[in-house]
């Protein structure tokens, strides 16, 4: 009885061993490029991080069929000494926003060399039409007396890859178009320490009526030479047809020109007035 059983177990045995032999075997071809797939399946998912990384630096919107990515920035505050001429120093408060995307690294590891070591048993099958076709599965790396195993080997090295070309070009553009904007100035008083918020208040004061008597003066300046152009033009059209020539309306730009001198002295005024002010009774301090 015992017996029996042990060459039940014997055949059982045969039969999962012809079953485990006769099955799971693949085109070798297929087994050979299922790694270099896999190696690049992962390469590609690998730029896809980057993509996604440059998408986490700001905000998505989309227009139309094709989305934007619009970079968040980064505001940062600091001060500045800058000197007024003859009459001192100021301490500007500058505010500059600065891309996310030029100060953050964006680096991608990337499948450099590929080092992938399997053993795989090989058997030949016969085709239709007299063709036969290699298949292969993967094995035990111990070789068996009975079975010649051919071993595939591959290497694999993973590595961090620098930012791409683009990606710095992008950058350094980025880096240099940056505008600070100025928050607030604080004047420095004569004993070197910051000014008093009256003497800052005078400041901005004064800073704002130079300011707008800048702006007159350009424009005083293109209302000068938009006369004399057109006088020019003028005196051409005569020469050519006296008939037509367009007459220019020369008085009415000398009334603006007029009115702007007048607010340009009076803005001079009130500067001065507000200096000797402040010096007199102040002492600038």
């Amino acid at each position: 009885m015992d017996e029996g059983h042990g060459r039940q177990g014997r055949k059982t045995e045969q039969k999962s061993d012809i079953a485990f032999r006769e099955n799971h075997f693949i085109p070798l071809d297929d087994m050979v490029y299922a790694p270099l797939h896999a190696l690049a399946k992962s390469n590609g998912q690998l730029r896809a991080q980057v993509v996604d990384l440059i998408k986490s630096l700001g905000k998505l919107r989309q227009n139309g069929t094709e989305e934007t990515v619009q970079l968040e920035n980064l505001n940062i505050a600091y001060e500045q000494i800058r000197q007024e001429g003859e009459e001192g120093y100021s301490v500007d408060n500058l505010l500059m926003q600065v891309p996310l995307l030029s100060i953050v690294p964006v680096t991608s590891l990337n499948v450099e060399k590929a080092e992938i070591d399997f053993s795989a048993e090989v058997k030949v099958e016969k085709e239709g039409m007299g063709e036969c076709m290699v298949t292969a599965r993967i094995c035990s790396p111990e070789q068996r007396e009975s079975d010649f195993l051919p071993r595939v080997s591959y290497k694999m090295q993973i590595g961090s890859l620098p930012a791409t070309e683009g990606i710095m070009r992008l950058a350094d553009m980025l880096s240099a178009n940056q505008i600070a904007k100025k928050l607030d100035t604080t004047p420095v008083a004569v004993d070197g320490n910051l000014g008093s918020d009256d003497q800052k208040h005078t400041w901005r004061e004064v800073s704002s009526l130079r300011a707008k008597i800048k702006k007159l003066k350009q424009l005083y300046q293109k209302i000068t030479d938009m006369i004399a152009e057109q006088e020019r033009m003028e005196q051409i059209g005569r020469e050519a047809c006296e008939e037509l020539s367009r007459e220019f309306d020369k008085d009415k730009y000398l009334m603006a020109q007029s009115n702007i001198a007048n607010r340009i002295m009076e803005y001079q005024e009130k500067i001065m007035n507000r200096e000797i002010e402040f010096g007199l009774e102040k002492d600038y301090q």
